[in-house]
């Protein structure tokens, strides 16, 4: 690198070879990076700086830029150094914060939808059981579970090459158990001996990867020694990279709505990479970027040597960085280099889940559904928490069921009339909610239904009210029904009539009266303005009754009014397209249906009944109706 763009760079990772011990002196590279405080380094005056490794030391106009990138924050690195990459960072503790690490906080809610064989199959490839409790932190188990294998996406690894040790198992990482469907494709920013390109040609990489239709970008390795509170403007960040790389960054965005990961660095610092931060002075690559620190499963509290979020806490999370298995060999990877490409994976799965989504409500979830840890909310050192992909992949916040018209309405429980309940339920429709992100998951229709019995006692109440016109033997009239009525997003209009024409007669035998009572008749029940009924055709229904009347005292049998002919319209919501439009597809449903059953006995204004119903539970009911005159 030359000019204002010369600045050293980092991968933030490390690597412990399981195979040999570290050495338990301050000679060894190992020893001081795990033992900070026991070897102390030096600390450069004019800068505030520490770090070890290559100290680059500048004045003037340059002082604003000059700094370590190095790649393997902690890992061994090569001995001298060049113009354009120094070694490896110190893991010196910045001894003025004290950093709290609390237990992860319990989250008991899982997967209803997943039973524990599904689970199980999912979770039981070896390269998910190598690191299976890493994957089990951020329950990468349901989302595979539910079929999310990160499929259609493609992540650049911007790193040191696929063939490398650190660009390998990124590389791995980004795709894995996690999202094995993902396109990851690496692109060298830097030789394996971390000798980095300028941040221009770093900018023309990236250019590259857009063209090529890069959705995702990880990138393991940050500044060492300039952190997210050592910038404040655009034209300083442009001044201490380059413009060119910059512009890269926000053409990636415009053009494939990328989303940017970022490793927050490994210096122990309560401030994450100044790179880190570039969406706080970039306002393009807000809603676009993430910011990932990593996460000790020994201590369940931030790695020991991961930079926390500080300022960048907004748009940071956490995710598993320390005890990783590399998938070749038996080497142990530490670092919040490894953390980062767990979370761009994870950013594959919810594209493939939510193609419709934008980048902006791709993060927002990820973050919303980010498990809280350390002070309650979003905090200055694990951002929003840790990510969490059972939460990520269904529904969060209240559930709603989208209309045609652009409406939507609560999906809380439809209690439906036995009479037509049954039709629908056996129909055994699924259909589409969204939550409060707008995301449609799938349901059957019949979890969300309440049958409920029509109520015949009640129309019973109600029959002197209905309208009639008697000649001879025939009437004329209209009455009121229950047998359309439901609530929710089902909801039908209260006022359903019926339309009819009857004939009754009569037989004495003594002081017997044997009687009939038929009835045909109409309806045009209407649909509520919000409901996913979108309408009905002509009902037709029928209704018969024989009796004996001795005195005050009656019994009857028959059939209360059952439909006959008519069919109910649906407008199913069935999901959104890829442009994020909603989908819908029609549905009839013929309501003809067998008859209840009503027995009555009446004694003056006293009337009992019992309907036997053939649909839902059985009706008992007694009234007594009678006019006072005055």
């Amino acid at each position: 690198m030359t000019g204002l763009n010369k600045i050293f760079v980092t991968f933030m990772c490390g690597v412990i070879a399981s195979s040999s011990a570290v050495a338990n002196n301050c000679d060894n590279e190992m020893y001081r990076r795990y033992n900070p405080d026991k070897c102390s380094v030096a600390d450069v005056s004019d800068t505030g700086f520490s770090f070890g490794g290559t100290v680059a030391v500048a004045s003037g106009a340059a002082a604003l830029i000059g700094g370590t990138i190095a790649l393997f924050g902690l890992s061994s690195g090569g001995d001298g150094e060049s113009s354009d990459a120094g070694r490896a960072t110190s893991s010196k503790r910045n001894t003025t914060t004290v950093y709290s690490h609390p237990t992860l906080s319990l989250y008991n809610s899982v997967g209803a939808d997943i039973d524990s064989i599904r689970l199980a199959a999912a979770t039981s490839s070896s390269e998910y059981v190598r690191n299976f409790d890493h994957y089990n932190e951020i329950r990468a188990g349901y989302s595979l579970a539910r079929g999310f294998t990160g499929a259609g996406s493609t992540i650049a690894v911007l790193d040191s090459g696929k063939s490398t040790f650190h660009g390998g198992n990124v590389a791995y990482l980004a795709g894995g158990p996690i999202a094995p469907d993902a396109n990851v494709v690496s692109y060298q920013v830097s030789d394996r001996n971390e000798n980095f390109k300028s941040f221009a040609e770093i900018g023309n990489v990236i250019n590259a990867a857009n063209a090529a239709g890069t959705n995702i970008y990880n990138a393991s390795w940050s500044s060492g020694v300039y952190y997210a509170n050592h910038i404040s403007t655009r034209d300083q960040l442009e001044r201490m990279t380059h413009k060119n790389f910059v512009n890269a960054l926000t053409n990636a965005v415009s053009t494939n709505d990328a989303i940017f990961v970022w490793a927050a660095g490994n210096d122990y610092n309560n401030e994450s990479s100044f790179l880190s931060a570039m969406p706080l002075h970039v306002p393009e690559l807000q809603g676009n970027f993430v910011n990932v620190v990593a996460w000790d499963n020994a201590t369940n509290g931030l790695a020991d040597f991961s930079n926390a979020c500080g300022t960048t806490k907004e748009f940071c999370i956490t995710a598993p960085g320390t005890n990783l298995t590399s998938p070749k060999t038996e080497t142990i990877l530490e670092g919040t280099s490894f953390a980062a490409p767990i979370v761009s994976a994870a950013i594959a799965v919810l594209r493939q889940a939510f193609p419709y989504m934008r980048s902006s409500e791709i993060t927002g979830v990820l973050f919303a559904t980010a498990r809280d840890l350390g002070v309650a909310g979003v905090d200055e050192i694990y951002g929003h928490g840790m990510l969490d992909l059972e939460r990520a992949t269904r529904p969060v916040g209240v559930a709603l069921v989208p209309l045609s018209d652009g409406q939507t309405v609560s999906l809380s429980t439809a209690r439906v009339s036995g009479t037509i309940g049954h039709k629908i339920k056996s129909s055994d429709i699924q259909f589409s909610f969204i939550d409060s992100f707008g995301r449609a998951f799938e349901t059957n229709l019949n979890d969300n239904i309440s049958v409920r019995n029509r109520g015949i006692g009640f129309e019973r109440l109600r029959q002197d009210s209905n309208k009639t016109v008697q000649i001879g033997n025939i009437e004329i009239g209209f009455k009121s029904t229950d047998m359309f009525m439901s609530q929710g997003f089902l909801e039908t209009d209260s006022e359903n009539i019926i339309s009819f024409i009857g004939f009754r007669d009569g037989l004495h035998i003594g002081n017997t009266e044997l009687f009939y009572h038929a009835t045909l008749g109409t309806s045009n029940p209407r649909a509520a303005t919000e409901s996913m009924i979108s309408g009905f055709s002509n009902i037709y229904t029928a209704s018969a009754k024989i009796g004996a009347r001795y005195g005050d005292f009656s019994i009857s049998i028959g059939t209360p009014d059952t439909i006959i002919g008519g069919n109910m319209h649906l407008n199913i919501p069935t999901g959104r397209s890829v442009n994020g439009d909603y989908t819908f597809a029609q549905k009839t449903i013929g309501l003809a249906s067998r008859p209840s059953v009503e027995f009555s006995a009446q004694y003056k204004f006293m009337t009992a009944g019992f309907v036997d119903n053939p649909y839902g539970t059985d009706e008992i009911y007694m009234l007594a109706k009678t006019r006072i005159s005055f």
